[in-house]
């Protein structure tokens, strides 16, 4: 018999809420990083969906570089300072949750997939306030890592 999964709509609107409570959405910047392979530009507008069905105006953009000083200059200052009240920028490329990027990011999602996972760096997916397991994209799941 077949398991139920969340449809992405319904992970990625769930994700959303959870950024909303514990980051608010006033100009706030988001990282999607993941393992190779992973289509992180379909994460990333599936996130920018999720904040929509919340009435909250978000948009994605990819990550030219990482450069912690180009993509403050390039991506999360302009959004910062340009436009006023709600709204999220969702950036997503590989590398983003490296250590001299971390601190750019309000909110930050690791995307995996069950292959490779015993080979995934642990600082990283420490450093993400979020892991998505993306073995089935049509029906990902929000990972709690938790200690316990």
């Amino acid at each position: 018999m077949a398991r139920w999964a969340p449809q992405e709509t319904d992970t990625m609107a769930a994700i959303a809420a959870e950024v909303i409570a514990q980051v608010g959405t006033n100009r706030t910047v988001i990282a999607v990083d993941g393992q190779d392979g992973i289509d992180l530009e379909r994460i990333a507008a599936a996130l920018v969906g999720g904040f929509e069905q919340h009435g909250v105006h978000a948009m994605a953009a990819a990550a030219p570089t990482t450069e912690a000083d180009v993509l403050r200059a390039d991506l999360v200052t302009p959004f910062r300072t340009t436009g006023a009240g709600d709204g999220v920028l969702v950036v997503h490329g590989a590398g983003l949750l490296a250590p001299g990027t971390r601190t750019l990011w309000r909110w930050s999602l690791w995307a995996e997939q069950e292959s490779g996972r015993l080979g995934r760096r642990a600082d990283v997916k420490i450093a993400a306030s979020a892991v998505l397991d993306v073995t089935d994209p049509e029906h990902p799941r929000r990972e709690w890592n938790d200690a316990c």
